[in-house]
């Protein structure tokens, strides 16, 4: 099963390697399906941003691709 993942709004869309951070874009053609074990590495990582503080946490939307 594949989902999509939203942050404050905006959608993951890629992982920038160089930098070693999720990027996130505004609109869902953006978007980029993952499956349930890269979810779960994305939520881990997000929660550790919010934790040290780095990132502001107003909303996780995690929506199912059919």
């Amino acid at each position: 099963m594949k989902h999509l993942l939203v942050l404050n709004g905006e959608y993951y869309a890629v992982e920038n390697k160089e930098e070693n951070k999720l990027v996130f874009l505004q609109g869902r053609n953006n978007a980029v399906a993952v499956d349930e074990r890269r979810l779960r590495y994305l939520l881990q990582t997000i929660q550790r941003w919010f934790m040290s503080g780095e990132i502001e946490l107003k909303r996780i939307e995690v929506l199912k691709v059919v």
